[in-house]
């Protein structure tokens, strides 16, 4: 952005300030500590409503609050309504219908249903059924939405909760997640489902950041599936962070030099062919190995089974 456009944008905020005092939209100490900010703002921003210049150069036909109302639309909160037994009826078929689709992972149509139960009769129930196709589409802002708009209705809701705690856990938002199926659990204590999903939303928190995490393109995998224990890559040993050993070149030659032994080669083709008495096995991916250790090209050096059972 530049410095002209972040001074007309730093202008259309302060006036939409300046507009809200002079509304009276707020009063008392709250318009005070309002002014003061704007004080504060004009000086922190060298842009000054009082400044004919900068009026002239700076001011935008439209008031701020006018281009956020066409940006984001207000949406229109659900309240409960009086319905007739005709009504009612109408919008439990539809929402009868809605479920049927559902079952025949016709997720749109369904959704498209439910908004029509919803039209003739706002009921929490079909606002959560609609988060559970939206989350099926994997359009979980929209199935939090929904969720919401069902507590709205009925705040002692418990599903709402949980169709809001799965959509937060599908975008990683694992606070939210965690907040959500406490709530859950809180409106429903024998919920074994939701006692569950919560204990995997904590676990996933008490595990930290992945270390194995890397910016997209960067040609590591996110995890290694498979590997018992070790739950989205390599565990943290002691604070030793694998991403940087494995992007040290001289690291990097070592194990080339160290996977040509061909030593090394037997020892592999011995391992997998060797078995013990003790009961934990360790599905092991030879190509997802090299692939975290970028030795693709030694791949084809390998003469080792790509799939090794290793019994311990």
């Amino acid at each position: 952005m530049s410095k002209d456009q972040q001074d007309r944008l730093s202008y259309a905020i302060l006036q939409h300030f300046q507009d809200l005092i002079s509304s009276k939209a707020v009063n008392g100490e709250a318009a005070e500590s309002m002014a003061v900010a704007v004080q504060c703002l004009t000086e922190a921003l060298g842009v000054d409503l009082a400044d004919p210049e900068h009026t002239t150069k700076l001011k935008v036909d439209q008031a701020l609050q006018d281009l956020f109302d066409k940006s984001y639309p207000a949406r229109p909160i659900p309240t409960k309504v009086v319905a007739t037994k005709d009504e009612e009826a109408k919008a439990n078929d539809l929402k009868d219908e809605g479920n049927e689709l559902m079952k025949q992972n016709k997720y749109e149509e369904a959704i498209e249903k439910y908004t029509e139960a919803i039209e003739v009769v706002p009921v929490a129930t079909y606002y959560c059924n609609r988060a559970a196709a939206y989350s099926k589409l994997t359009q979980h802002e929209s199935a939090v939405k929904d969720a919401n708009d069902a507590l709205l209705l009925d705040p002692g809701y418990s599903k709402a909760y949980a169709r809001m705690g799965f959509a937060h856990l599908n975008m990683n938002k694992l606070a939210e997640a965690e907040d959500a199926y406490s709530n859950a659990l809180r409106l429903d204590p024998d919920n074994q489902s939701y006692k569950d999903n919560l204990d995997a939303v904590k676990e996933k928190i008490n595990a930290g950041p992945n270390v194995m995490s890397q910016a997209p393109g960067s040609g590591m995998p996110p995890g290694m599936p498979g590997m018992p224990g070790m739950p989205g890559g390599f565990p943290n040993l002691g604070g030793m962070d694998f991403s940087q050993i494995l992007n040290n070149p001289a690291f990097m030659n070592m194990a080339q030099q160290f996977m040509n032994d061909p030593n090394m080669q037997t020892a592999f083709t011995q391992m997998a062919d060797q078995s013990c008495k003790a009961e934990v096995r360790v599905q092991v991916q030879a190509l997802q190995v090299l692939q975290v250790l970028k030795l693709w090209e030694l791949w084809d050096l390998m003469e080792f089974p790509k799939t090794l059972t290793l019994t311990l």
